[in-house]
């Protein structure tokens, strides 16, 4: 079905292709009509599913990161912007990876630019603080899980049932799961292993808690499995 509107997401069923054309001012005017020739300069093809976040961190990811990355694309650019660029994009995809795991209720751990333990152009100590900053944030995600209380409804005034707490444990528990299966990832543990190598201060503090997420996922699932039998 076409139409001039980009449907709700109720309708959607798969995915949309997204067809866009600059409006100029000849548009405007009514002239500048579509032909064969000047199709592929004046049109624009996306695709829109039904998850549009996750659509939008793949096309950023996926397409403009390589894009901006690219040396080529960077000439005449000098070191400082070509960095700072790069860094506040970094800091945006990891921003949405985040917003992505909250509004599917669970933890993701946004993980750095794949080239940085690779690259020849930063020094070990500059890797070493992109890393360590990585952990900083993973740090603080995991410790607000570990405080989830299963009383909060009660304390803040609420009336909760029996069911409550059983849905409590279940998300609390499914989440520490996911978040088990990501420290467990060949990807971070690339991460902690380029830092323990640099003796970086930070891994034994994070090895730490790593033991915590393990005790807190045990408890969590065996809340949750008996809580649900009674």
């Amino acid at each position: 079905m076409i139409q001039p509107e980009v449907p709700t997401l109720d309708k959607i069923k798969k995915k949309v292709l997204l067809i866009l054309r600059a409006r100029q001012k000849k548009d405007m005017d009514g002239g500048g009509k579509l032909t064969k020739e000047n199709m592929e300069q004046e049109t624009i093809f996306m695709e829109v599913n039904r998850d549009i976040l996750n659509n939008m961190f793949l096309i950023c990811h996926d397409v403009y990161m390589p894009v901006l990355g690219n040396p080529l694309n960077m000439i005449g650019w000098s070191d400082l912007v070509s960095k700072d660029l790069m860094d506040k994009f970094h800091v945006f995809l990891a921003h949405t990876y985040v917003t992505i795991g909250q509004v599917k209720g669970r933890t993701m751990l946004p993980l750095p630019a794949n080239d940085v333990t690779s690259s020849e152009k930063t020094s070990s100590k500059d890797k070493a603080q992109i890393l360590e900053g990585a952990i900083i944030h993973w740090t603080k995600q995991i410790k607000s899980v570990l405080k989830q209380d299963p009383e909060s409804a009660l304390k803040n005034g609420n009336h909760p049932d029996p069911n409550t707490e059983i849905d409590f444990w279940k998300n609390k528990s499914d989440n520490l799961n996911s978040i088990c299966d990501q420290l467990s990832s060949e990807k971070i543990k690339k991460v902690l292993k380029f830092l323990e190598q640099n003796k970086s201060t930070y891994t034994g503090p994070f090895s730490k808690l790593q033991k915590e997420v393990q005790t807190a996922r045990l408890e969590a699932n065996e809340n949750y499995k008996y809580l649900k039998t009674l």
